[in-house]
């Protein structure tokens, strides 16, 4: 019988969760899309084309004010 999430270790629960983002990161970027992720304190956008592009550093949450956040706009439909 396989194990509830809530019985995984922290380190079983890392290792899924890297698994999926990888498997999501590939399928985008065999559909076309690029997509974002970070490594060693940077953020990067990964292009389809095998282009990557350094987005600079990534802030620690402490650092972002409620004024840094944008304001979704409402779907008129």
């Amino acid at each position: 019988m396989p194990k509830s999430v809530v019985d995984l270790t922290s380190h079983e629960l890392n290792s899924l969760s890297a698994e999926a983002w990888g498997d999501a990161a590939r399928k985008a970027l065999a559909e076309g899309r690029s997509i974002i992720g970070s490594r060693d304190g940077r953020l990067f956008r990964y292009h389809p084309d095998g282009a990557v592009e350094d987005l600079g550093p990534v802030e620690s949450i402490d650092r972002i004010q409620p004024a840094d956040f944008v304001k979704s706009r409402k779907s008129v439909a």
